[in-house]
């Protein structure tokens, strides 16, 4: 392997380490937000806060007009060059292009939350949380810009410091607190937003401080706005297909069905996302790091993504497996005895993320390569198929008609996007004969878990989950260095992440910085 190649990895494997310890506080605490407005308020008005979020969510994401890609993508190629003037202009033609927009949406939807609720879910209950979150519109923005630049830099660790972690304990504890003295559903909403709110500060400090100054800088901004635009335009109908891809589901269980089915898929659908955990860490970092390896060797780009695949394969398998096995004891332990009914439609979606997880980071090739067109026309056929599978299904099998037509549409997305890397670029991102193997070592290791599960027990006990996930991930382990094993440049790059452990000081640091 290149040194270009195993620099790639390395620095994949670092992004993604620090990624990883973010994301598994963040979904730590973002379930704890979510589990507690679910247990204490019930599925109903779980389901009201759902689709809430599935408005401002799509507002938000219009707003943004996807100028975060080619913040990812094009900062890296000037910081190559060192041009900072470049780096200066595209930040603000971002915030040129997106804070306006984001202010005039903001007042649409404030103004117009009353005709939203009622026309579209004959639902009045929702129209506080609606007012209260679209403030979240042009504060998020103004987040997604500041941290997205502060990526273009590989500068992981503020935005898992931020966004991940001290964002989602401020939204916890506001939320917490507003429950305790009896504001019901609506803390929810307010913590949110608070929890944006110093996002949004923070991000523009690290952005200025840390990795600029850019902004403030005395470099004169040379201005690459029709380059942004001409990038993101296509982006930005796939991106607003994208949000709905993921929140059609919702928003059609909204259309057809009660709160009380909305609660019960939102508790679902977050628990079957778990197994992307590793697909997620590793793409923090895919489009900055797949663009600089392009520049410099674009022939061993396979290898690295091959490697990356092997690598989130490996650790999404097991939680699949898990997740298959377990989903009602799952959803009882999370959010009680009222979501357990959803355990089927969380067996269906978690179908549908592996094999997301098994293609790779095919999208983030895409982007890297300016193939964004693609993309495009992937997520108008998925939203396509996503939505009349959603209106013929859902009227008849409610929410476990929305996990097939999600679980669906995300595997053709999927297939289609592995299709056109290998045919454009000549990529296959997936090694098959390790994920043969891997796919050997993760049943053989269920085998000592479900044969003391018939052996000691008639109905599963809760608690035997522990234990059940303790055999079976050691289990795994174990079989995995014997059938798999670990390669040359795995070795290396284990090394490489145990420097994470020498720079323990600086991250401590950091997060101390953000706390006070």
């Amino acid at each position: 392997m290149s040194d270009a190649d195993q620099k790639a990895l390395n620095a994949l494997a670092k992004g993604a380490g620090v990624t990883a310890i973010g994301m598994m506080v963040s979904k730590a605490l973002t379930y704890l937000y979510r589990v507690s407005i679910a247990r204490y308020v019930g599925p109903d008005a779980y389901g009201q806060l759902s689709l809430a979020l599935m408005v401002t969510g799509i507002v938000s994401t219009v707003a943004y007009l996807a100028v975060g890609n080619g913040l990812k993508k094009f900062i890296p190629e000037f910081r190559t060059r060192d041009d900072m003037a470049s780096i200066k202009g595209i930040v603000l033609n971002a915030l040129e292009l997106t804070v306006p927009l984001s202010l005039v949406l903001f007042g649409l939807v404030f103004f117009g939350a009353e005709f939203i609720a009622t026309t579209f879910f004959d639902n009045t209950a929702i129209i506080p949380l609606i007012k209260i979150l679209s403030f979240t519109i042009p504060i998020g923005t103004l987040v997604s810009i500041f941290f997205d630049t502060t990526l273009g830099f590989n500068k992981i660790i503020y935005k898992t410091g931020t966004v991940r972690i001290l964002q989602n304990v401020v939204q916890l504890g506001v939320t917490l607190a507003l429950l305790f003295l009896g504001f019901n559903v609506v803390s929810a909403a307010w913590g949110w937003l608070a929890g944006t709110t110093l996002s949004a500060i923070l991000g523009f400090y690290f952005m200025e401080k840390k990795v600029g100054p850019i902004l403030f800088s005395d470099v004169k901004a040379k201005h690459h706005r029709k380059k942004l635009l001409h990038f993101s335009a296509p982006l930005l109908l796939s991106g607003i297909i994208g949000t709905l891809l993921g929140w059609a589901d919702t928003g059609m269980l909204g259309y057809y069905m009660t709160d009380y089915e909305v609660g019960l898929y939102n508790a679902a659908l977050p628990t079957a996302m778990l197994i992307l955990l590793p697909h997620k860490a590793i793409g923090s970092l895919a489009i900055t790091s797949f663009s600089e390896l392009k520049e410099r060797d674009a022939e061993s780009i396979e290898a690295s993504m091959q490697t990356a695949t092997r690598w989130v394969f490996s650790l999404v398998l097991p939680t699949f497996l898990i997740l298959l096995l377990f989903s009602e004891t799952i959803l009882q332990i999370l959010w009680g005895g009222q979501y357990t009914e959803a355990s089927f439609a969380l067996s269906i979606l978690a179908c549908g993320y592996l094999i997301n997880a098994t293609v790779g980071r095919v999208g983030s090739f895409l982007n890297s390569t300016g193939h964004t067109r693609y993309i495009l026309y992937n997520n108008i056929a998925a939203l396509t198929l996503n939505l009349i599978l959603n209106i013929l299904l859902i009227p008849i099998y409610g929410i476990i008609g929305a996990a097939i037509a999600t679980a669906t549409s995300t595997i053709l997305t999927n297939v289609l996007m592995f299709a056109e890397v290998w045919r454009k670029e000549d990529v296959v991102s997936i090694p098959f004969t390790p994920a043969l193997k891997i796919t050997i070592t993760g049943l053989l290791a269920l085998l000592p878990v479900i044969g003391l599960d018939r052996v000691l027990f008639k109905n599963t006990p809760y608690w035997f989950l522990v234990p059940a996930g303790l055999i079976y991930g050691l289990t795994y382990m174990a079989l995995y260095l014997a059938i798999v094993g670990l390669r040359e440049e795995e070795r290396e790059v284990l090394k490489r992440v145990g420097e994470l452990i020498g720079r323990e000081k600086e991250i401590e640091k950091i997060l101390g910085l953000i706390i006070s």
